[in-house]
């Protein structure tokens, strides 16, 4: 049985499985959002365990992968998270 990992687009939050777990894939949505990078939505709920005091002022209106950056720089993910 084959493990697949779940990804999010940035924009409509629709999602796709994919049978390999990379942080992103970059794809166009059906939902004519564009083309862009869907985030592992594993990697999504890591971020929202960023506390509320270490996140940006700015945090409700960051895109994920910028909330990816902040997860990362606060020691919410690590690289191995990445992998």
């Amino acid at each position: 049985m084959t493990r697949s990992y779940e990804y999010v687009c940035p924009e409509c939050e629709n999602t796709v499985e994919r049978d390999f777990r990379v942080p992103s894939i970059v794809r166009s949505c059906e939902n004519d959002c564009g083309f862009d990078h869907y985030i592992r939505t594993d990697l999504l709920e890591k971020v929202e365990a960023v506390p509320e005091e270490d996140r940006p002022d700015e945090w409700d209106e960051m895109d994920n992968e910028k909330k990816v950056y902040v997860a990362l720089k606060e020691g919410v993910l690590s690289l191995p998270d990445l992998q």
